[in-house]
């Protein structure tokens, strides 16, 4: 068991109270003084030296009136969590050894214990690369956590390997296996992991699997360095067909992903539709517009995180994925064909569905007709995603990940009642799956709405110390690579009053989900708040794009958009295409018109609006005195002057909100 600690470093820094809970630090600078002390001998350094690390472009008295401000913030943060490990006197700053605590230093201990179930515990330990998304602040910081980071992922890997000098196979491999996958969660290319794997299996003889590894090896080497494996590598299989030939298992037939082994299956797996992608004929016939677009197409769908996809080919042409209807699957499973047709000398893309035979789609896609393989390829992926996930929306289905499809559903339709019954579901997701992480970006997506979008309607969720901000760290902590976390987790960092923060969540978000306009348009939204409204605009474009048709939704994001980049007469035009039905939307739409001079038909709109008031916003006495407080949440523009002029509309929106139209 992996032992507790105060402060994260691997993946996204976070401090941690003495629940396990993260807690809110007001600067990133502050947890790189934590991170920076932690990796240094004594773990003591001056104050000079932290200063001219972390502010490295301002003079030296500048310098250090900075840091001992972010050490100030730091003692805040250190008191809320219930811990005091940074000590700070007029010359040095350090970590007092005997309080301090690091999820990397536990990692460490786990490495060195080395039995199975530390190499599992290290897997989850590991969220990312040491202080992630941290390179940015500093550039003399940044030259030190690139040589660190270097410095961490060789002590990590020296510590496994040297359990795996020797692969023993007494526990049916079970060890090997385990400290190899932890080495590849860390470095999906480092290929002496990739070899670990492929010597255990030829070594338990599953010859299949020992090929399979090989490929994924071909595969992520490719990827992320752009090479191939050693010929050491490939020897090992090509001896091993020269010596001996390995009985192997049969398959069943329709079988998509490979049986692992004398492994239970973990009860933290959740089970994700499934596609299998047969693609065979476009290497031989297809051309390279033919294969970049099968690739646009897979790399839209892994996006997603919302399938497990596997490619026929790896299990050779015996064992490919066949026509066999595929019983009892509630998720889903699904065959992708890609084949050149060599009349038209076009792609054909065929998306069929195991459970009932049925050929989904099957499109000619003519690349001429689309602006670039990108669109055509958004296009083919917005309907397999479509297909599968709305099928799931039906209560019927019971597995996790339709639950999660459920609630996702009803998120989306912005009212009380819908948040209501997507929270119990999200409710009952957390007792049964507690590591499944986009139930905690759902219910902070839940809390943020009930503040801004209904702040008169009784909130009755019970979430105690549970902020929009606590939530979306979770779901980061438990999955930093969903792009529903980074975005929930951008427009939490928002309202905590963390712009920096916030920024590079969208961008993060939006880079691992470039296929899904939804986010995309969430994402453009919070860029503009956030102070980028040229990449705002530009993502924005993207989003409407991408889409078959546009949801309503969306024009009440480019209104705010608008409204960011002063294009008041825009932002009204957008927001009366929208759906309207917000109180956010009607904030947006009053704070234009007023921006626009055109105060009289603001007032004639919450005139309108006041009719059927109660209804609209199922008024209660709830929350009719923290309006204020609702005021300043629901002003996202980070820009002071594009504030001030939201206010101006918030202000009378606000009136009205607390005293009907009369008010106004």
């Amino acid at each position: 068991m992996a032992d507790a600690y105060c402060f994260a470093c691997l993946g996204r820094p976070l401090l941690l109270g003495e629940n396990g809970e993260p807690v809110a630090v007001k600067t990133r600078k502050a947890l790189a003084i934590m991170g920076y002390l932690s990796r240094i001998n004594s773990m003591n350094s001056p104050r000079e030296k932290l200063a001219d690390l972390l502010w490295s472009g301002a003079e030296r008295p500048k310098a250090m009136q900075s840091l001992r401000q972010a050490l100030r913030q730091l003692k805040t943060a250190e008191e809320e969590a219930g811990v005091d490990a940074v000590q700070s006197s007029s010359g040095d700053v350090r970590l007092d050894p005997e309080s301090f605590s690091s999820d990397l230093a536990a990692l460490l201990r786990l490495l060195e214990r080395g039995q199975t179930e530390d190499f599992q515990e290290a897997v989850e330990l590991w969220r990312g690369d040491f202080l992630a998304g941290f390179e940015d602040i500093d550039s003399e910081f940044s030259d030190w956590l690139q040589v660190e980071r270097e410095r961490v992922r060789s002590e990590v890997a020296t510590a496994t390997f040297r359990h795996l000098n020797q692969i023993s196979t007494a526990d049916g491999g079970l060890n090997a296996e385990a400290g190899a996958r932890f080495l590849l969660k860390v470095d999906p290319a480092l290929e002496a992991a990739h070899r670990v794997l492929i010597k255990l299996y030829l070594k338990l003889g599953q010859r299949e699997r020992a090929e399979q590894q090989l490929k994924a090896c071909e595969r992520e080497m490719k990827l992320h360095l752009d090479a191939a494996p050693d010929q050491e590598t490939v020897a090992l299989l090509i001896d091993a067909n020269e010596k001996k030939s390995f009985l192997q298992e049969p398959r069943r037939p329709g079988d998509v992903a490979p049986a692992i082994a004398n492994h239970p299956v973990s009860s933290k797996v959740i089970q994700l539709p499934s596609i299998s992608i047969i693609s065979a004929s476009l290497a031989m016939a297809g051309g390279n517009d033919a294969i970049h677009l099968r690739e646009e197409i897979v790399s839209g769908l892994s996006s997603f995180r919302s399938f497990d996809l596997y490619q026929s080919e790896y299990f050779g042409e015996e064992n490919a994925p066949d026509a066999t209807l595929i019983e009892g699957y509630e998720l889903g499973s699904y065959l992708l064909r890609f084949r050149h047709d060599e009349r038209s000398n076009k792609v054909v893309v065929q998306f069929e569905d195991r459970a009932t035979g049925q050929i989904v789609f099957n499109e000619i896609v003519d690349l001429t007709l689309w602006d670039g393989v990108f669109q055509a390829a958004s296009h083919i992926v917005s309907r397999i995603h479509s297909h599968s996930i709305s099928r799931l929306q039906n209560p019927a289905n019971t597995s996790v990940f339709a639950r999660w499809c459920q609630a996702e559903a009803l998120l989306w339709d912005f009212t009380p009642q819908s948040d209501e019954k997507a929270m119990r579901l999200l409710n009952e997701l957390e007792q049964t799956n507690s590591s499944f992480s986009r139930t905690y970006a759902g219910k902070a997506s839940i809390v943020m709405k009930r503040e801004l979008h209904y702040p008169l309607h009784d909130n009755n969720f019970n979430l105690d110390m549970n902020s929009p901000l606590n939530l979306a760290e979770k779901a980061i902590m438990l999955d930093p690579w969903q792009a529903v976390n980074l975005r929930v987790y951008g427009w939490a960092s928002i309202l905590a009053n963390m712009p920096d923060e916030a920024k590079r969540a969208f961008q993060n978000a939006s880079r691992l989900s470039s296929a899904d306009p939804a986010n995309l348009m969430s994402v453009a939204e919070g860029l503009a708040f956030s102070g980028d409204v040229a990449e705002a605009r530009a993502i924005a474009d993207r989003a409407f794009s991408l889409c078959a048709f546009v949801p309503r939704v969306f024009y009440e994001y480019l209104a705010n958009i608008s409204f960011a980049a002063e294009d008041y007469e825009g932002a009204i035009r957008q927001i009366e295409r929208s759906a309207g039905n917000s109180v956010s939307g009607l904030t947006t739409r009053v704070a234009a018109l007023i921006c626009s001079d055109r105060e009289d038909e603001a007032n004639q709109i919450l005139q309108r609006y006041g009719d059927h008031r109660s209804a609209l916003l199922k008024n209660s006495p709830v929350g009719t005195d923290n309006l204020d407080l609702w005021r300043t949440k629901i002003n996202f523009f980070q820009n002071t002057r594009i504030r001030a002029n939201f206010d101006r509309g918030a202000e009378v929106v606000q009136r009205f909100l607390a005293g009907g139209s009369r008010s106004v």
